[in-house]
C-alpha cells in the first residue's frame, strides 16, 4: 500500500498561488483491511463524485468494503444513532460538503 501523500485541491474561484507551507498532524497508514463509508449528503452529483473518489482510494488502501450512507436531506443533520454505528464500522470516513 502507499505512504500517506498530501493532495491539494484548487478552488477555480480563488486565485492567489501564494500556499502557505504547514505540517499535518501524524498520520498511520492503514495496512489491514477495513471499511470506507462514504455519506452521500443528498445535494446532486454527490453520490457519484464520493463514489468516484471511494474507487481512487481503493486502489491506494486496503479497502475491503465501501459502505454508501444517505441522508434524507441536505439540510438535514446525520442522525446521532446513524453517525455512531457509522463511527464504530468505518476506519475511513467522506462527507462531501458544500455546493
Amino acid at each position: 500500500m502507499s505512504s500517506c501523500e498530501i493532495s491539494i485541491v484548487l478552488r477555480p474561484d480563488y486565485e492567489d498561488d501564494q500556499v502557505e507551507d504547514f505540517v499535518p498532524a501524524p498520520r498511520s497508514v492503514p495496512t489491514e483491511p477495513f471499511t470506507l463509508s462514504i455519506i452521500d449528503n443528498g445535494k446532486p452529483k454527490a453520490k457519484q463524485l464520493l463514489g468516484e473518489l471511494a474507487s481512487l482510494l481503493e486502489d491506494r488502501f486496503p479497502i475491503a468494503k465501501v459502505e454508501l450512507v444517505s441522508k434524507s436531506s441536505a439540510g438535514k443533520p446525520l442522525e446521532a444513532d446513524v453517525a455512531q454505528s457509522v463511527a464504530v464500522r468505518s476506519r475511513m470516513v467522506i462527507t462531501g460538503l458544500g455546493d
